[in-house]
């Protein structure tokens, strides 16, 4: 054998680009979810709890818009006009970026899946958030939800929900579920509907966080459309709000595609 042959063996390959990227991405996630959720839970000692409510607030955004950043994810976004009064929140759900890119907009607590809050420092971080969890297979997990969404959203809080139930590729919007609308049908509040539209291929559809979390730290950047749409009142039949909401995200994905189509 001869030893060019010997040496070529020996050779690592070169990490593609992407593989590195998506690598520096994921570990710099990571670190900065820790050092920010370290940051946080010492500042809750330093503030008297009156102020938390305050703290967490712009915790939630900056959090938010800090770890997008890591990840090359670039919102533009439509509306959002920050408001004292309570809101439901509502949008199509596409990928786990969601919330982060909503808190780029609006200050509210979400309803997220159940098992999150067991997850390793996302888990912990949701917690400090104020999220509401559900778990969708248990009818008295879905009671509990609803419940607490309606408490929330009596006490002041906004709450964001994703009334399809669950992650879907495409812009087509998936029948919305009334029960958040229920929990908010007769209270002093507002509906917001909100459309998001990515590129193809990021979606949380069929694989687990991690390979997600790794495709979007792969690209060079991943731009995300969102588009707030006008509030209307919770007023009358849960069925009808529920109709008029996801008729109006509809709508606003469409619009939301057309601010990312540019930039593809």
């Amino acid at each position: 054998m001869e030893s060019s042959d010997l040496g070529a063996k020996n050779v690592r390959p070169t990490p593609a680009p992407a593989d590195f990227r998506a690598a520096v991405r994921a570990a710099r996630f990571g670190a900065l979810a820790s050092v920010e959720l370290a940051r946080y839970e010492l500042s809750l000692r330093r503030h008297a709890p009156e102020a938390r409510r305050a703290l967490l607030r712009d915790a939630r955004r900056r959090v938010a818009t800090r770890l997008l950043t890591t990840l090359g994810v670039k919102v533009d976004g439509e509306g959002g006009d920050e408001t004292p009064r309570a809101r439901l929140i509502v949008a199509n759900h596409r990928a786990a970026l969601d919330i982060g890119v909503l808190l780029t907009r609006v200050d509210a607590v979400f309803l997220s899946r159940a098992d999150l809050a067991e997850w390793p420092l996302l888990g912990r971080m949701a917690r400090h958030a104020g999220t509401v969890f559900v778990d969708r297979a248990s009818q008295a997990s879905g009671a509990n939800a609803i419940r607490a969404i309606r408490r929330r959203l009596a006490e002041g809080d906004s709450v964001v929900v994703f009334p399809e139930g669950s992650t879907f590729a495409g812009d087509a919007v998936q029948p919305f579920k009334p029960g958040a609308f229920a929990a908010a049908r007769g209270l002093d509040v507002d509906i917001v509907p909100v459309g998001l539209a990515y590129p193809s291929g990021v979606e949380y559809v069929g694989v687990d966080f991690v390979t997600h979390l790794r495709t979007v730290a792969a690209r060079r950047t991943t731009p995300v459309g969102l588009v707030v749409g006008e509030p209307f009142r919770a007023e009358g039949r849960t069925a009808a709000l529920a109709e008029r909401a996801e008729h109006e995200v509809r709508e606003l994905v469409v619009r939301a595609r057309r601010r990312l189509a540019p930039i593809e």
